[in-house]
């Protein structure tokens, strides 16, 4: 499944917010829990169809690309990839390509992704929001 938004600031800010493996629960929809479980390594619970499902995932973050992957080759499920996409100075997009738990229909991966793109336009908007107002000069 894959989904895409547009972001109301610039990439590196974005890639700046979902690059923070610490703070991830900040934009992740509120069925998925998640803990940062050694270097790049994160532990994933995730609802699915009988029972909740329970991983850990390789997670690479790629500074140069702003692109976010976690799984491996031969990993089937849970499974994906963030992009960070440049559009102009105070503008970008995110896209995540995502392969759910086993039994997961692709109308709750979708509602996940679109969830999580949800929190994070929310997160990065505030973000950008409060950096503006430490910046304004004071009159």
């Amino acid at each position: 499944m894959t989904r895409s938004r547009s972001m109301p600031a610039d990439a590196e800010a974005v890639f700046d917010v979902v690059s923070d493996l610490d703070n991830m629960t900040t934009w992740l929809p509120d069925s998925v829990e998640v803990e940062l479980s050694g270097p790049n390594l994160i532990r994933l619970w995730l609802p699915g169809l009988h029972a909740e499902v329970d991983v850990e995932r390789q997670v690479d973050i790629d500074w140069e690309r702003l692109r976010i992957t976690w799984g491996s080759e031969t990993t089937t499920s849970c499974t994906g990839t963030l992009r960070v996409l440049r559009l102009t100075a105070d503008r970008s997009a995110v896209s995540v390509q995502l392969t759910g738990p086993p039994g997961a229909s692709a109308r709750s991966v979708d509602a996940w992704i679109e969830a999580a793109l949800n929190a994070l336009e929310t997160v990065v908007a505030s973000e950008c929001r409060t950096k503006q107002a430490v910046h304004q000069p004071v009159r």
